[in-house]
């Protein structure tokens, strides 16, 4: 079958299953990054915004609203916007990226013009969490609320009383109903921006959101341990709120014997393809795909002289059944590359195929003579990683 062929047909299953869901979902997301009212400028939160409005629309959220740099009166507006479309939903969520700040047991989120001198300012020139949460409460069955809010907060803000207090990071929150409050770090600590395009919190929140099956609650605790881990136990987000009994999911678990992955499906063609239509092709329906960065130096790859185009690998793949995923050698054996992952073994939703492995627990690869399970039994295993541009180093924990 042509490349073209089997993309389509896996659009259309994408159509059938996105039409088969009778969830109304939506969101709005606020991304506050180019401040001029004192608070320092914060380089990633615009970015976090496009990496989240991309992840909520492939995961089925219907309407998906980003804002960036807003000011009070554009928050204010957006959020009253919101509402009238959350009275419409069965799930309404909100994304905040930005500065944010507690002060005397009350959480305030910070236009990027906010002009704050003292804590009084605060009640005009900020905009109350209490105020976000009112704004969704109409949707019918779920409520969550996203803060990558608590970063270093503007400096220069005094008390006017000794009475009043000005905290460090958020206050902790307990929503009503089936609600969710997530901060990027728990009350009372400040989260990173992160020194990369994405904070690590937006980074985990990403990659996590588009897995199948991960019931909302294990997500969060999933995202908990990445940024853990990202940080060096530094920031450890937190999640508030209890649910009722039934299970939500981002994406739904697959049934045995579903259809595949469709996205991994259509990264495979890709991938294995020598023309640049099929990573056109990946890129236009998953933009911000899990194998976006991928497809886009696959891309890159195909449009260099043929002559500088070396094959990676020469070796047979070889089967980890402990690990999850398939290998092959480099063929003069100083490095490994993914070529699939199974979804019950460690490495799911950790590596990808096309990742390149070059180091296990601080040893080149080339020194490794078994790459298993048993040779780690029970004991984290340390990967260096280069995917595409991208330098990695990523930890996979027995459970």
């Amino acid at each position: 079958m042509h490349w073209w062929l089997r993309v389509l047909t896996l659009m259309c299953l994408l159509a059938q299953s996105a039409l088969a869901a009778s969830e109304t979902r939506v969101a709005l997301i606020i991304a506050n990054s180019a401040y001029t009212g004192g608070a320092p400028a914060l380089p990633n939160p615009a970015s976090d915004g496009r990496l989240m409005a991309g992840a909520l629309k492939s995961v089925g959220f219907s309407t998906v609203t980003l804002v960036t740099d807003a000011n009070r009166l554009a928050m204010e507006r957006a959020l009253r916007s919101f509402a009238a479309v959350a009275e419409r939903a069965d799930v309404a969520l909100v994304y905040y990226a930005g500065h944010g700040i507690e002060s005397n047991g009350e959480n305030y989120l910070i236009p990027v013009d906010a002009a704050l001198s003292n804590d009084r300012d605060l009640e005009i020139e900020a905009v109350k969490l209490s105020t976000m949460t009112t704004m969704v409460e109409g949707a019918r069955r779920m409520r969550i609320i996203i803060l990558d809010a608590c970063r270093t907060p503007p400096a220069g803000m005094r008390r006017t009383s000794a009475s009043r207090s000005i905290g460090r990071g958020l206050a902790a929150i307990e929503p009503a109903g089936d609600s969710l409050v997530v901060y990027s770090a728990k009350a009372g600590t400040v989260a990173a921006d992160g020194s990369g395009t994405n904070s690590p919190f937006a980074t985990a929140l990403a990659r996590r959101m588009v897995e199948p099956g991960r019931e909302i609650n294990l997500l969060f605790r999933k995202v908990r341990d990445d940024v853990l881990a990202a940080t060096g136990k530094v920031q450890e987000p937190f999640t508030y709120g209890s649910l009722s009994s039934e299970q939500f999911y981002f994406v739904a678990p697959q049934a045995a014997g579903a259809v595949q992955d469709i996205e991994s499906e259509t990264w495979m063609i890709c991938r294995d393809s020598r023309s640049p239509g099929p990573c056109d092709a990946y890129l236009k329906r998953f933009p911000t795909g899990r194998y976006a960065e991928l497809a886009r130096t696959r891309l890159s790859d195909s449009a260099a002289p043929a002559a500088v185009v070396q094959p990676v690998v020469a070796r047979p793949a070889v089967t980890f059944a402990g690990l999850g995923m398939q290998l092959r050698t480099s063929a003069d054996g100083s490095r490994f590359e993914v070529m699939s992952v199974a979804r019950n073994g460690l490495a799911y939703g950790e590596l990808l195929p096309g990742d390149i492995i070059v180091a296990v627990n601080g040893r080149p690869a080339e020194s490794q003579q078994v790459l298993s399970s048993q040779t780690f039994a029970g004991m984290p295993i340390r990967l260096s990683v280069r995917r595409g541009p991208a330098a990695l180093s990523i930890v996979l924990r027995p459970e």
